[in-house]
């Protein structure tokens, strides 16, 4: 006798073994892995991708393959256990030449998950020197209960050239559909009845319906595209609906999708140092689009993130209830060991398990991190927070999954969140284990977590108590260690105290704002009540006879608006700085009052002068002395405004003092009768003197922290010291640090980007500089205008270049005497177009024409290309278009100046900063780097609004020699 297998068996070793999706997409990635492959791939096609008339799902892996013997002898024998054997692998061609792996696939049936993501399903596999070996099969065919292992035929074909596939597939489907000719088994039963006809009839169906369309084709080939191709390459053409809902965009499904990507994010331990060099993609081909669904929700944790851990736990539980370790609380790092009480028995062993934990604070203002980097951990740790274990540095489901906390962390914080204070979905780490060191803790046959046997459950019970303990001894509210309590009531303090400056900042802001939305109309209401009354001023005056009673009036209304001239331009609060947009509008308003001012002065003057000619001197001492008691009244009454405004607030801050004191007062002393009262011995003396020296340290302290500073802060006030301008000058300082910082950020990823290509453009410039070399040789090529045109345009992007490197010079250009007539008529050849098109004269003085720079042609080029088509943006939408390029003998100085649009003057240091731009879609580099280049070459250039340079009312620049 020996045993028969059903068929019906694989489908429940594999299909009715696998949990989920995730698993079976995992697990046959770890197959992948085993066969030395570097790139793991999920692929989904939907319907209407490229024309695609049905949805198609791939599972492929770059590693050795399979050969037909290997596909017989191995793929298709269950149970196979070299993958527990991994010292069998030595480095050679079945290794692909790479080290050997630790496997991550152990019991041999990983392969048969396969079937849980759809069916039918094409089998594509190739070993290097081998034939593209092709296996057609639908899973389903195994769930009929009649048949027997040995009663089926799965089709297996070598494909020796790529374009015969299509062919040999329909030979495959027909050799399968075989399988459902025979009607009865060996005893004349039938083996299809009751619902499993149904079953056949689908299978069937699906089989003939099963299509390689032309973009899946063109997968295949792009696979396998050449003799030394290698790999295996799964095809499934019905995926499984939770695969199709993948690719969709609706809310109904947004767990699901979350609960996917937090599955297979994170396949390999990305937490240490050192990481299993293979890459792993989920692509969703959908309509014209192509991405990678793992990163669809965020980036995944990476080792860097421990440092941003306002809490982090790194130690090794011993595997009999110790633990060894180190524990930093926000700053500080404390030696931390723990030892559960447990009875201890060899057979709950479970081995040493390293554990690297990072946790984030649930508030921004209990954490030291920055507001941006708060924001940026806190997104990573909502979508993938959790403690995950991994071995050998395998992830293994479902721990890390939202709803996996298998140490019941969230059980305890629902009880008393005060005393359990880790929360599951706060944390993000690891636990590390191996097949060597922790050999009992072993995978259930469904993959869903590890069995619990006596080792699983000796671990838990250590994690669970070491948490526990911890939190009790640091981070509870009455933990017996206030290292945490304190640094977080410290940060607490702090984020109340920058949120209520934040709000002052932001009434600010609005009250800055409605000044600037309101300004318009204060100035033209001011602007037409004043012509008015300098019109009938005026009408007044011209009477032979006037008197001073009739203009009396008008005199005086004059005189106020003079003295509310000043007021109408909104103030900038000293805390608050000014938006790009905003400074701008108040530069023009500026700009607008201040010709307004120089409109009306003339005819102020004018009947001033009238007004004196006219008036007796008895009126207008009359006159003049009302001016002088109204500028007194003016003084007087902002003054007394603001001492009104004083003495209000020093009342208002000295009532709440007396109430917050009386209220600490109030809570030592209210028991104090009670207290004596309850006194009756010795010992009970000491006790509540204890009691109220610590009541009366807390009431101090919370005194030191509310009230005190107040007082140091009013008696630190001084009329000498501008208390407003000194807190806004270093918070100017403090926005200008910060965007110095990331100007440096994003210089120092622009010089890894440049470090990585240096070498290839340094070849680069140098064929093309030698082809150049070669072409300005031949007379004809030479004489040709856009050729000479070309090799100038060259020279100028090798001297960018070499500013970013400066290591590689191509071809060395010299520095000599340029005419900056020269430099005109290039600039006529460079923007020949943009002259035409509009209109833009250029004004250039001899001076200018016959001067002479010593420098680098392609670096002056550069200079004048930048601030001319700079030039020409602003000047578009100007009715004059004039560039104006003068040189001063006097002073040395070369000007550049445009009809355009005029500079502000707080921007005229801040074009020159790197990624300052204020054109649309500008980078901020063109200004940037001619300054450098002139520092280099001895020379520099600033803008200016001066008028003995800017003559045309736009922007101006300078090039003058540099000041060392």
């Amino acid at each position: 006798m020996q045993f028969r297998t059903k068929a019906r068996a694989v489908d429940l070793l594999g299909k009715g073994q696998i949990a989920d999706l995730p698993t079976a997409i995992t697990e046959l990635w770890k197959n992948g892995y085993d066969a030395y492959a570097d790139n793991l791939k999920a692929e989904l096609f939907k319907k209407g991708y490229n024309g695609l008339t049905k949805s198609y799902f791939t599972i492929s892996d770059d590693g050795k393959g399979m050969s037909n013997s290997d596909i017989l002898d191995k793929w298709l024998v269950l149970g196979t256990d070299s993958k527990s054997r991994a010292e069998t692998d030595i480095e050679s061609e079945d290794t692909l030449w790479k080290r050997p792996r630790i496997k991550a696939g152990e019991k041999g049936i990983g392969r048969l998950s396969v079937a849980y993501l759809g069916n039918p399903m094409l089998m594509l596999t190739k070993k290097i020197g081998y034939p593209l070996q092709a296996l057609f099969f639908d899973w389903r065919l195994l769930e009929n209960y009649n048949l027997f292992l040995d009663d089926i035929n799965i089709p297996l074909k070598s494909v020796e050239k790529l374009n015969t596939l299509e062919s040999i597939f329909a030979d495959l489907k027909n050799e399968f559909l075989l399988n459902f000719e025979k009607e009865t088994d060996l005893d004349n039963k039938p083996i299809w009845e009751g619902k499993q006809i149904e079953l056949k009839s689908e299978i069937v169906t699906n089989t003939k319906e099963a299509l390689l369309e032309a973009p899946v084709l063109d997968k295949i080939f792009s696979f396998f595209n050449s003799d030394d191709s290698h790999g295996t390459l799964f095809l499934t053409f019905n995926p499984i609906n939770q695969i199709l809902e993948l690719a969709e965009n609706d809310n109904d499904g947004l767990e699901d999708r979350k609960f996917v990507i937090s599955s297979l994010t994170g396949f390999t331990n990305p937490f240490k140092d050192i990481k299993i060099d293979v890459s792993t993609i989920f692509n969703i081909n959908k309509g014209i689009e192509t991405y990678d669904l793992l990163n669809s929700r965020g980036n995944f944790f990476t080792k860097s993130d421990f440092d941003l851990a306002d809490v982090y736990i790194k130690g090794e539980f011993n595997g009999n209830g110790t633990f060894e370790g180190k524990i930093r609380i926000y700053n500080e790092i404390i030696d931390y060991s723990y030892t559960n009480p447990r009875k201890k028995d060899k057979r709950s062993f479970y081995g040493a398990i390293p554990l690297e934990l990072g946790y984030s604070q649930g508030e921004e203002k209990s954490s030291s991190l920055t507001e941006s980097q708060f924001a940026g951990l806190f997104n990573k740790v909502r979508e993938y927070g959790g403690l995950y274990i991994f071995r050998d540095n395998f992830r293994v489901l479902p721990y890390g999954r939202e709803n996996a906390d298998f140490l019941n962390f969230e059980q305890r914080r629902s009880k008393r969140a005060g005393t359990y204070y880790f929360s599951y979905r706060r944390m993000y780490g690891y636990l590390d284990i191996t097949r060597e060191r922790n050999e009992h803790l072993k995978d259930k046959s469904s993959r869903e977590g590890l069995i619990n046997n006596a080792q699983y459950r000796a671990f838990t019970n250590d994690a669970i108590n070491f948490f526990v303990t911890l939190a009790q001894d640091y981070f509870g509210t009455e933990a017996k260690q206030s290292i945490f309590l304190d640094k977080k009531k410290e940060l607490n303090d702090q984020h109340e105290a920058l949120k209520a400056d934040k709000a002052r900042e932001k009434a600010e802001k609005i009250a800055f704002t409605k000044s600037l939305n309101a300004y318009p109309q204060k100035l033209d209401e001011h602007q037409n009540k004043y012509r008015d009354l300098l019109n009938i001023l005026d009408e007044k005056l011209n009477n032979i006879n006037v008197t001073y009673s009739e203009v009396e009036s008008i005199l005086d209304e004059l005189q106020k608006m003079d003295l509310d001239f000043k007021a109408l331009i909104p103030k900038v609060p000293k805390h608050y700085k000014p938006t790009e947009t905003q400074k701008e509008r108040l530069y023009k308003f500026e700009d607008k009052l201040n010709n307004y001012f120089e409109l009306i002065k003339p005819k102020r003057d004018e009947l001033n002068k009238k007004a004196q000619d006219k008036l007796e001197i008895r009126d207008l001492k009359i006159d003049f002395s009302k001016k002088y008691n109204g500028y007194i009244f003016s003084l007087e009454k902002a003054l007394n405004e603001n001492r009104q405004q004083l003495d209000e607030k020093f009342t208002s801050l000295s009532k709440e003092y007396r109430e917050r004191s009386k209220r600490l007062i109030n809570s030592l002393s209210e028991n104090k009768e009670r207290v004596i009262n309850e006194i009756f011995s010795k010992e009970q003396v000491n006790q509540f003197t204890n009691e109220i020296e610590m009541q009366y340290n807390s009431l101090f302290v919370e005194a030191e922290r509310k009230l005190f500073p107040l007082v140091n802060h009013i008696k630190r006030l001084k009329f000498e010291i501008n208390q407003e301008e000194v807190e806004g000058a270093y918070k100017a300082q403090y926005d200008q640090m910060k965007y110095q910082w990331e100007q440096t950020r994003d210089t120092a990823q622009l010089g890894i980007a440049v470090e990585i290509i240096d070498h290839e453009f340094n070849q680069l410039y140098a064929k093309i500089n030698n082809q150049l070399g070669v072409l300005g040789n031949n007379e004809v090529v030479n004489s040709i205008k856009e050729f000479r045109f070309l090799e100038k345009n060259f020279k100028q992007l090798e001297d960018k270049y070499a500013l970013l490197s400066p290591l590689y010079r191509i071809s060395g250009a010299l520095i000599k005497d340029i005419s900056c007539n020269k430099i005109f008529n290039y600039l006529l050849e460079f923007f020949e177009n943009q002259i035409l098109e509009y209109n833009i004269y250029f004004d250039v003085s001899d001076n200018f024409r016959n001067h002479i720079i010593n420098i680098k042609e392609p670096v002056i080029h550069t200079v004048f290309i930048n601030i001319i088509n700079n030039a020409i943006y602003w000047l578009r939408n100007k009715e004059q278009r004039v560039i104006k390029l003068d040189y001063l003998i006097d002073t040395q100085e070369i000007i550049i100046a445009n009809s355009g649009e005029k500079i502000p003057d707080y921007r005229l240091d801040k074009i020159f900063d790197l990624f300052y731009s204020q054109r649309p879609n500008g980078r901020g580099i063109g200004l940037y780097l001619s300054k450098q280049s002139l520092n280099e070459a001895g020379l520099d250039i600033y803008a200016t609004n001066d008028v003995k340079y800017n003559s045309l009312k736009g922007a101006c620049f300078v090039i003058n020699k540099k000041v060392n």
